[in-house]
């Protein structure tokens, strides 16, 4: 045992050493006279025990009890030797402070003062067990254990402090919530020891990216978090997102092979964005999110627009789980019209949401939220059923003839209902209809997503005899593949290749092109938003063999719809597109 013997008489030093000679315990003892020059001992070499005089002539002893124990790297027992009477207030002061014995000089023995020191020895390396096991459990409690970084209790935590810091200073606070895109790919084809050795990887190029004093957070999974300090201006969170997207698309190389990544990144300030840290976080995840929907690979600041659309899902979702929204839609037809007589010759029908505050909505305003909820498939069973029934009334009512053609469209979750072929053959026949007067229209986002799966169930519905249409041609892949392939009798022009015709040569020659390839692979040809006579004049020409657009009518309810039918005179159009 080393031991550093503080006491300002050199007597007591003295005595002390006498008491301590024949004891084997004690190695070495090291004296000192003075407060300052035991702090310095203590602070250049080691010790295992430190016999303090409780009354020393430059600092008070529980001063420098306090520097002892609260050393950042030595640690030593403590035990204070006094000559002053029998205290009870000052011993219980000098244990709480940290000593492990408090002993009167008067009562010193060999054996007395050996047992002290070996029993503050004790308790002292227990003492720091104790601490060292509490500091262990206080980082697992406070790091993630896979990279080192905070986890998210500490992390939020952090963020908690910060806002309040910023609120006393009125300064800024950011926050970015970063997510790798598409991970679960490379720990599904790579596995998990691949994508954990990935994490710890991006967590490496966070820390050398973010300046001293910022803090890096896993929150989990493939999220982190950066906490940003006293933010000047926005820009400057943008410049630092920007930073790190360029950083991860840098390939990471992994056993000899290199990892190519991506990131979406969600940012949200204090006090502009949030003023508490559970906003801050949702808010930046919405954003995030954002970045995901808009197609990865970016960052995005959060804003009240998202805010109010998030809020408008949370509502359109509650709508559509207690089937109120189900209860307000309505089914408008737009009539398609024959290229060679202008007559009418079928329609599409179209979703229109009658809401109680806002009127009536167009399908852009809700139908992709509806899928994204997954209540798109229902919905368009649900609207089909009644359109076959609209239809067969139309017929019963002689509105429409037997060649009549009614369109509706069909999402991607609709084609993976196991139930879309059966359900079709159902509501044609509960209607009493046959398959040629029913057209299923799909655009080519959703051929492309399982062309294979698709074309066989778009093969089966041909069986029925019901129409296939690609809509909105031109606008996705456009592939040749698939329309050789698949079993379409129908290509419908989007109406971004009308829009400027015959104003635009270029657009012109476009037009006539697609429409061409369509024929040379007996397809009719639907071009949409037609809406002047130039226009349809030109489709004519051009081999077009129907048309659909505000220049005949707008989407209208069943009854309007039957009445435009009663109404329609083709004649007019004829004489002006000289047919």
């Amino acid at each position: 045992m080393r031991l550093l013997l503080v006491d300002d008489d050199e007597l007591d030093r003295m005595a002390v050493v006498r008491v301590l000679q024949s004891p084997k315990l004690i190695k070495d003892i090291v004296h000192a006279s003075t407060a300052v020059s035991a702090l310095k001992l203590f602070e250049e070499s080691t010790f295992d025990v430190v016999l303090l005089d409780y009354r020393l002539p430059d600092m008070e002893c529980l001063d420098v009890l306090s520097k002892l124990t609260n050393h950042a790297s030595k640690h030593a027992a403590v035990v204070i030797l006094t000559g002053i009477a029998d205290d009870e207030m000052i011993e219980r002061d000098c244990i709480v402070a940290g000593a492990q014995d408090f002993l009167l000089k008067q009562e010193l023995s060999q054996r007395h003062l050996t047992k002290a020191l070996v029993h503050a020895q004790a308790r002292h390396a227990l003492n720091q067990q104790l601490m060292e096991t509490y500091a262990r459990l206080k980082f697992l409690a406070e790091n993630d254990p896979m990279t080192g970084l905070s986890n998210r209790y500490s992390f939020e935590e952090s963020l908690r402090t910060a806002i309040l810091r910023a609120q006393r200073t009125e300064s800024k606070v950011g926050l970015l919530f970063l997510d790798i895109d598409n991970f679960k790919l490379i720990n599904d084809s790579l596995g998990h020891d691949v994508g954990d050795k990935l994490l710890q990887q991006v967590a490496n190029i966070l820390q050398t990216v973010i300046r001293e004093g910022d803090i890096v957070c896993r929150l989990g999974g493939d999220e982190f978090a950066i906490l940003v300090h006293d933010v000047e201006v926005e820009t400057s969170i943008g410049i630092l997102a920007q930073r790190i997207k360029d950083s991860l698309n840098n390939p990471i190389t992994l056993s000899n092979t290199q990892h190519f990544i991506s990131c979406s990144i969600g940012i949200s300030t204090y006090p502009k964005c949030a003023q508490t840290a559970e906003d801050m976080l949702k808010h930046a995840d919405l954003a995030m999110y954002h970045v995901k929907q808009l197609g990865r690979n970016g960052f995005h600041f959060f804003t009240e627009g998202l805010q109010e659309r998030v809020m408008n899902k949370i509502s359109l979702e509650q709508q559509l789980r207690s089937g109120t929204l189900q209860r307000q839609l309505l089914q408008y037809y737009q009539p398609v019209i024959d290229a060679k007589n202008f007559n009418i010759c079928g329609a599409e029908m179209l979703l229109r949401w009658n809401h109680p505050t806002r009127g009536i909505l167009a399908p852009i305003a809700f139908l992709d939220d509806v899928e994204e909820l997954g209540f798109l498939s229902e919905i368009d069973s649900a609207s089909r059923r009644s359109a076959c029934q609209q239809l067969a009334a139309w017929r019963s009512n002689n509105i429409v003839d037997q060649d009549f053609c009614l369109a509706i469209n069909a999402g991607e979750q609709s084609l993976k209902d196991e139930s879309f072929q059966t359900s079709i053959k159902s509501d044609l026949d509960n209607a009493g209809l046959t398959g040629n007067c029913l057209s299923i229209e799909v655009t080519e986002g959703v051929l492309v997503s399982d062309f294979d799966k698709t074309s066989t169930i778009l093969n089966k519905l041909k069986t029925f005899g019901v129409n296939v249409a690609i809509d909105d041609f031109g606008t996705g892949y456009s592939s040749m593949a698939y329309l050789k392939w698949l079993p379409a009798s129908i290509l419908k022009v989007d109406r971004s290749f009308v829009q400027n015709v015959p104003d635009s040569p270029p657009d012109c020659r476009v037009l006539k092109a697609i429409i061409t390839l369509a024929k040379s692979l007996d397809l009719d040809v639907i071009v949409e938003g037609v809406e002047t006579i130039e226009q349809a004049r030109l489709c004519c020409q051009y081999g077009a063999d129907m048309f659909q657009g505000y220049l005949f009518s707008k989407p209208l309810s069943p009854d309007d719809f039957a009445n435009f039918v009663k109404n329609h005179h083709p004649g007019l159009f004829q004489a002006s597109c000289n047919i």
